[in-house]
């Protein structure tokens, strides 16, 4: 078994890490994680890495130069935001074919500079070079936080509540629509597409579902729910049993399906999201309520932390059945 097809994504990962002979005590978490952590001191550093390959995330025609600019700055504030961090410097690395005009790389840096000035980043650098494959852009970012703020996947434990922000489904639902070049007629379809072109980082969400509910773990879904829900029940040594009833999926979504049970087997796997997913003790429950009125956000309680050898089940009217990971994968997209 030696194609990277056959192994996926994150065995590939699990690969890579397993090759880590230099271990560094400053390092909180490494290879395997959305961001890197790192001890600086009385301060923690995190680090991530995303990029934006045409052909891969995104097709000509489906997102104007500006969106790019945006939408890679803000997976990466995304990540960021997940650990509890607040985001500070980003270098920029463009791969740029022979036909890329001056004018697409301003466009893409007055992306970049909305959204820089909407999350407070500083783009400090980086790198330009010619590719004769698609054009890409790659995002290295940094975040600073106190040690008593940073939230991991790892810290899940048996009876946490299972929390989601926001509603599923609507990524999946616009790239369906770019992809298809399908008319779009309502209000809610055309907010699907704003949605996957340009994501908005849950950063003040983050700081204050850490400072007022204290999460035990914590991921943006990137990957779908079911996927970055396994990275955290993985790290944590748990398991856990989802409301069927209680997953809440986009209004865009339950208009095109009309049937819930479509619906929302999308919004389970639906990827680039960028939602917060995390975990709290029972003890919080009585306080999301009035953080999800004073953020103006859907705050859901979606299932229970259980224990690791129960698995991932959903438990529905017609009783429980056992999920296997659902989402994106670079190299098992079948």
């Amino acid at each position: 078994m030696g194609k990277i097809s056959e192994i996926g994504e994150f065995g590939l990962i699990d690969r890579i890490k397993a090759r880590q002979t230099h271990p560094d005590e400053d390092v909180i978490v490494g290879i395997g994680d959305d961001c890197a952590v790192i001890r600086r001191g009385e301060i923690l550093e995190v680090l991530t890495t995303d990029c934006l390959v045409e052909g891969t995330h995104f097709k000509s025609g489906w997102l104007t130069m500006r969106d790019v600019g945006w939408k890679v700055l803000a997976v990466n504030v995304s990540d960021i935001a997940a650990t509890g961090a607040l985001p500070r410097h980003a270098l920029v690395t463009l791969f740029l074919p022979d036909d890329f005009t001056a004018k697409q790389v301003d466009e893409i840096y007055d992306g970049m500079d909305e959204l820089s000035s909407a999350y407070e980043v500083t783009i400090v650098g980086g790198d330009i070079v010619h590719t004769i494959g698609p054009f890409a852009i790659s995002v290295t970012l940094s975040g600073t936080c106190e040690r008593d703020e940073i939230v991991l996947r790892s810290g899940a434990r048996h009876g946490d509540l299972i929390v989601v922000t926001g509603t599923l489904g609507d990524a999946w639902l616009g790239l369906h629509y770019l992809e298809e070049n399908a008319q779009v007629e309502s209000d809610a379809a055309r907010k699907a597409i704003e949605h996957f072109r340009r994501p908005r980082p849950r950063l003040t969400e983050a700081r204050k579902i850490i400072a007022e509910l204290n999460p035990s773990s914590m991921i943006d879904i990137s990957d779908g729910l079911l996927s970055d829900l396994w990275h955290i029940l993985d790290a944590s040594g748990v398991g856990a049993v989802l409301d069927a009833e209680a997953i809440p999926v986009g209004e865009g979504v339950m208009e095109y399906f009309g049937k819930r049970d479509e619906a929302l087997s999308h919004a389970l796997s639906s990827g680039e999201e960028y939602e917060l997913l995390f975990t709290l003790p029972k003890a919080s429950e009585a306080k999301i309520d009035r953080l999800a009125d004073e953020l103006n956000l859907a705050v859901t309680p979606i299932g229970t932390v259980t224990v690791k050898g129960e698995g991932v089940k959903l438990s529905s009217k017609g009783g429980a059945q056992l999920l296997e990971p659902k989402g994106f994968d670079h190299f098992k997209r079948a």
